[in-house]
């Protein structure tokens, strides 16, 4: 009796308890701002970009391979707003995959990610898994809009922690330029008729503007900018693109360009005119009456008629007529064309023929193109009758050494050949007439 008026007890103490569930998602309770769910990107407003510079230390550190990023040249860095010189120009993150493990917050050095510390941050439930796939747009929205008041690093709080209790100062704030305070100030720039992003230092437009009035191309003013490191890559690029241009038989307009664009030395190799200055424009199209691609001067690695190409058919040519003779077949007629128009000795020894001027019809083949007496692809030739004979010679050694009768097509061929016949009382091979 006494048990049971305790359990009463107890039930009736819970009418006068606080309820601890809530009506989720009508009802949310508060999250820690170290909370995390899922990483996003973080926007800079006071340079109105991204952090990221695509630098890929979160890609390589990411324990499940979920995350991809692609940089490239920042188009804000010439004109001073910005002093990223690459920046981010695509991010993809699998939520799918993505384990939460704060991997990629820890080692990136730019501040440009951070764990979603938002309940939107948690709910990403999806009928399919592609739609788990997060692109660069999808990561830098909470961010962007200001829904992501307060990005949160851990090692922005280790720091502090162990500044306060050594007695120093705390260190300068985490992700500054993506907090609200940035924010509203992008907000007055541009209510003052100022930039969305901060004017860090004058653009370097100077020497595009000294060529603009002579008629430069945008190319041309793009390389008037350039560094002398990064022109001496570009002009490197351009070069190893000629190179195996020229090996595969002709160099492109396009790149004879670049080459004259980044003041290369194989500009004046392939079309014979002196380099001119960087940033000088392009020379003006030829006249509509000149041909598409004028023809490049006679030994020009350009010119399909060079001696190095001609060379190059023939020695082609004769690879391909010595294999169908080799192999007892006729040699094809376009083969045949090409000894002719490239003037192959090989073609009178075929047809028996002087080459003819080129353009001409070539000389009949042989039917079966016989092959001269004792070359390669004569079947009666002294070193094919040989080894026929010494074939046959071996075969009917075998047919003796097992006690067997030497077959008579074995004993046909021996004889026809001048062969020596092995009996049992021979000690190994039969001699040759």
């Amino acid at each position: 009796m006494i048990g049971i008026l305790k359990g009463l007890a107890t039930t009736f103490s819970t009418f006068t308890r606080r309820p601890v569930t809530i009506q989720y998602p009508d009802e949310k309770h508060e999250l820690s701002e170290r909370q995390r769910s899922f990483p996003v990107l973080t926007w800079d407003f006071d340079h109105d970009e991204p952090f990221c510079t695509g630098c890929n230390i979160c890609v390589r550190n990411c324990p499940v391979d979920c995350m991809t990023a692609v940089m490239h040249d920042n188009p804000k860095h010439p004109e001073g707003t910005s002093d990223r010189r690459k920046i981010i120009e695509k991010f993809w993150i699998d939520y799918a995959r993505c384990m939460r493990c704060n991997i990629c917050i820890e080692v990136c050095p730019f501040e440009a990610i951070a764990m979603d510390n938002r309940w939107e941050g948690h709910e990403h439930s999806a009928y399919d898994r592609r739609d788990l796939h997060k692109d660069i747009e999808d990561l830098l929205e909470a961010s962007k809009s200001g829904e992501l008041p307060n990005p949160f690093r851990p090692l922005d709080s280790i720091e502090t922690n162990a500044a306060l209790a050594e007695g120093d100062e705390p260190p300068a704030i985490g992700f500054a330029g993506a907090r609200p305070e940035a924010q509203e100030a992008q907000a007055e720039r541009i209510a003052q008729g100022l930039g969305a992003a901060i004017q860090e230092r004058e653009p370097e437009v100077q020497a595009q503007a000294a060529t603009a009035g002579a008629g430069a191309t945008t190319e041309d003013d793009e390389v008037a900018s350039l560094s002398p490191r990064k022109l001496r890559a570009r002009r490197m690029k351009a070069e190893r693109e000629a190179r195996a241009e020229r090996e595969a038989g002709e160099v492109s307009e396009e790149t004879i360009a670049s080459l004259r664009r980044y003041a290369s030395e194989m500009y004046t190799e392939i079309t014979g005119e002196p380099v001119p200055p960087i940033g000088t424009p392009a020379p003006a199209p030829a006249a509509a009456a000149a041909p598409a691609a004028a023809a490049a001067p006679a030994g020009d690695v350009g010119d399909p008629n060079s001696p190095r190409k001609i060379r190059a058919r023939r020695m082609k040519a004769e690879r391909g007529a010595r294999e169908h003779i080799e192999k007892g077949e006729e040699v094809p007629a376009e083969l045949l064309q090409t000894l002719n128009d490239t003037e192959s000795a090989l073609y009178k020894e075929i047809t028996g023929n002087d080459p003819s001027p080129a353009g001409a019809a070539p000389a009949a083949a042989p039917a079966a193109a016989p092959a001269a007496e004792g070359a390669a692809g004569d079947p009666n030739s002294p070193r094919k009758l040989r080894a026929r004979r010494m074939k046959a010679e071996r075969a009917a050694r075998e047919h003796v050494e097992k006690g067997e009768p030497i077959p008579e097509d074995i004993v046909a061929t021996i004889t026809e050949l001048g062969g020596t016949l092995p009996t049992a009382d021979d000690s190994g091979g039969g001699g040759s007439a």
